[in-house]
This record gives structure tokens, C-alpha cells and sequence, in this order.
């Protein structure tokens, strides 16, 4: 374990120790748990994806809803439901590269749409699907 010492802002601490407040819970125990969450433990993530997701704390709301709400092409779509639909009998290896591309793609969007939205619940004072009617 380290000790470490950095200045923060005023109103940061002030929300750090509301929080504390709020649940009972030692200040420092409230900074280390924020901590944790804005810098995911990624060592399982694919790497292409690894950098996007930790860079994505330090985006703006506006960039994350964007994020959050983005969905694989409809072309891509409809290609990933068809090779589901064709395994009922063995694919051909084209056919099982480009669906495993496809899941790839998938996995990596939602990796992504979860780190946005887990970011979006941190920083929001509403309950998420509220926000998210209010964006659309």
C-alpha cells in the first residue's frame, strides 16, 4: 500500500465529503472506491480496446451519451444475424472468420457502451434511464 499527496479542488472534496456523509464511510475509503472506478482494472480487456476504454474517463458527457448510444451498423447487423442463423450447419471458414470478426466488433461496442454508461451513472445526480430519455 502507498501513501500519496495531491491537491484537489474545493468542490471536489466538498462532493467527496458529502458522499462520505451520506454513507456512513470514512473519506479516504470514498476516494479510493472513486478511484477504482475511474481507473478500471482493463488487464482482461482486448488491447485494441484497452487505451479507449481508460481514455473515455476523461471524456466530456456529451462525448460519452454519444458513446452510450451508439449501435453496430444495420448492415453488420443483419450479417451477424444471418451467420447465427447459418450455424445450424457447419460454416465455411470465410464464413466463421467473418462471423468471429463480427462478434469481436460486437463484444468491443459493448465494452465500450458499458464503460459509458457506468461513467454517466458516476457522474450524474439522476437515475440513468431518465438521462437517457432526456438525451433522446
Amino acid at each position: 500500500m502507498a501513501t500519496l499527496t495531491f491537491e484537489v479542488s474545493d468542490s471536489l472534496l466538498t462532493r467527496a465529503r458529502e458522499t462520505a456523509q451520506a454513507l456512513n464511510r470514512p473519506l479516504e475509503e470514498v476516494l479510493i472506491g472513486a478511484l477504482a472506478v475511474g481507473l478500471p482494472d482493463v488487464q482482461d480487456v482486448p488491447a485494441s480496446v484497452r487505451g479507449e476504454l481508460l481514455e473515455m474517463t476523461f471524456l466530456n458527457e456529451e462525448l460519452l451519451w454519444t458513446i452510450a448510444k451508439d449501435e453496430m451498423a444495420s448492415v453488420e447487423q443483419k450479417e451477424l444475424q444471418a451467420l447465427l442463423d447459418m450455424q445450424q450447419r457447419p460454416l465455411v471458414p470465410q464464413e466463421e472468420v467473418r462471423l468471429q470478426e463480427l462478434r469481436e466488433s460486437y463484444g468491443k461496442a459493448m465494452l465500450r457502451k458499458a464503460r459509458a454508461f457506468a461513467l454517466l451513472s458516476l457522474r450524474s445526480g439522476q437515475p440513468l434511464l431518465t438521462a437517457l430519455e432526456e438525451t433522446e
